[in-house]
């Protein structure tokens, strides 16, 4: 039997004699123990504002920055842009809720990512944001704006935001 194989037995069969010997109250980690990280990751399950828009947003963490990544469909014909806004908060018919856009400091909050639509109504963005962590993103909300600007919402009257979603953490590492 091959040396790495003959390894792989003893550490098993090591773990299943210590496993055995235990008690019931042995099989739970101890205080101190060393858990496995969650995934660093978020989504944001997009919904229309005013319109049947859906998709989802995607942030994992990529060393000094996040890459995000963009879908959406059922949207008609336009420019569309992409915001992190202040407040998690998409229940408002205008998303006014949602609160102005967001952007770490140096980044301009107005102009961050360009989405591309094509004709079968579906849009797709992916872009790498330096100087941000999913950390600082929970629980903010991300909006799709109609056009090709982002700009600040006013309460009771439509605005151009076509879809807004809340940032969550992500169950898993596919997502």
């Amino acid at each position: 039997m091959p040396r790495h194989l003959v390894s792989l037995a003893l550490a098993a069969a090591l773990g299943t004699t210590l496993v055995a010997c235990g008690t019931s109250s042995s099989l739970s980690p101890p205080s101190d123990a060393i858990s496995v990280p969650a995934p660093r990751g978020l989504v944001a399950n997009l919904r229309g504002i005013g319109s049947a828009t859906s998709g989802k947003v995607r942030v994992i963490d990529r060393n000094d920055g996040v890459t995000l990544l963009v879908s959406g469909s059922n949207l008609p014909p336009n420019q569309y842009r992409v915001s992190f806004n202040r407040d998690g908060n998409c229940t408002s018919p205008n998303g006014f809720s949602a609160g102005p856009p967001w952007a770490p400091p140096g980044l301009d909050p107005y102009s961050l990512i360009p989405l591309f639509w094509n004709p079968d109504g579906n849009a797709e963005g992916q872009a790498f944001i330096r100087g941000v962590s999913t950390g600082a993103l929970v629980g903010r909300s991300v909006v799709i704006y109609w056009g090709s600007k982002v700009t600040d919402a006013q309460p009771d009257v439509p605005n151009n935001r076509a879809a807004c979603g809340v940032f969550e953490p992500a169950t898993s590492w596919i997502f």
